[in-house]
């Protein structure tokens, strides 16, 4: 009998246990901080759900990355569209990953090749294991240059902060 009860009360810890790291997981957001200064010069400072970035107009692109296997479809909002929503145009980008890599680009580049803030690859959801939760992804098979390694650096995985000056 207190075999039958020993199990019965490890099964409900359990239960209790995997619904605490359920909810707990469920809990993690993960967002998007922009800094920089609008047209008018006002310093702005927002950080942004995947459910708000979301909201912006979205763009599906499809390309080959050297981290991928294959063609990949990307899906999210062009980095432009993101700041010309908060209406800044920086002169300079620099980006920021959640390990702490950063990568910086003109505006004239971002401009010209029109990247996207992929929130998706190929209909799921990026993950922080899978290169997300963003991931500033340029098109190689429509511009091949930018498969040079100058311009790869600039495709910032697990995207976490975008400064514009």
């Amino acid at each position: 009998m207190s075999i039958r009860l020993s199990k019965t009360v490890i099964s409900v810890l359990f239960f209790l246990l995997s619904s605490v790291i359920s909810l707990s997981a469920l809990a993690y957001e993960t967002t998007l901080t922009i800094e920089g200064q609008d047209t008018s010069g006002q310093h702005i400072a927002v950080t942004l759900t995947r459910a708000q970035l979301e909201q912006l107009p979205q763009t599906t692109l499809t390309t080959h990355l050297p981290w991928v296997k294959g063609q990949a479809e990307f899906k999210g909002v062009k980095l432009t569209t993101l700041l010309d929503s908060f209406k800044i145009k920086p002169s300079q980008i620099t980006m920021s990953a959640l390990n702490d890599y950063s990568a910086s680009a003109s505006w004239q580049h971002i401009e010209k090749y029109e990247p996207i803030i992929a929130i998706e690859k190929n209909n799921q959801y990026l993950k922080i294991r899978d290169y997300g939760p963003y991931w500033l992804v340029f098109s190689i098979d429509q511009y091949p240059e930018l498969s040079q390694r100058k311009n790869l650096a600039k495709m910032v995985w697990q995207l976490e902060t975008i400064k514009a000056e």
